[in-house]
């Protein structure tokens, strides 16, 4: 092998090994960065979310309705197949029996982790956008406990 061809050789193996040095930095901080935002959802969870629902359950079941609140967490399956954590308030109303469509009474509060938002459904059609953004997806940041007690409120008056 000459020296010229050994020298360009080298040259462009440099290069994609600095590449992909670079692609393999990037897919990490993007594997940080979606295990960060789970690691705090679940934080917000457990201390702002959660909270909230039971506080309100329990006011309802004083009255007489009946509550649960049901936790999943993130899921990564095979075939892209992908579960959303989340947490769910789930109410029956007194004096009726547990709706047809679960979703029809119930307060949902879950990730998108692939835009690192959250959404907040009560079985309403959804809002501009989607499920992917409009005015019920939040960034992790804004859903506070102020947030959280609005829902509920609005939840209940429907």
């Amino acid at each position: 092998m000459t020296d010229q061809m050994r020298q360009a050789l080298t040259r462009l193996l440099d290069d994609y090994d600095a590449r992909r040095r670079g692609d393999v930095a990037r897919e990490q901080k993007t594997r940080d960065d979606e295990a960060r935002f789970l690691k705090d959802f679940a934080e917000l969870r457990r201390e702002v979310i959660r909270p909230g629902f039971e506080a309100a359950g329990e006011l309802l079941e004083q009255r007489g309705h009946r509550y649960s609140i049901a936790e999943q967490e993130f899921l990564g399956g095979s075939e892209g197949r992908i579960a959303e954590a989340g947490i769910t308030l789930r109410i029956v109303p007194s004096g009726t029996k547990a709706p047809l469509h679960e979703d029809q009474r119930s307060l949902s509060i879950t990730t998108r982790h692939y835009n690192k938002t959250v959404w907040i459904h009560s079985g309403e059609p959804q809002a501009q956008g989607g499920l992917a953004g409009g005015k019920d997806a939040f960034p992790l940041e804004k859903v506070t406990r102020q947030l959280v007690e609005d829902e509920l409120i609005a939840f209940v008056a429907r």
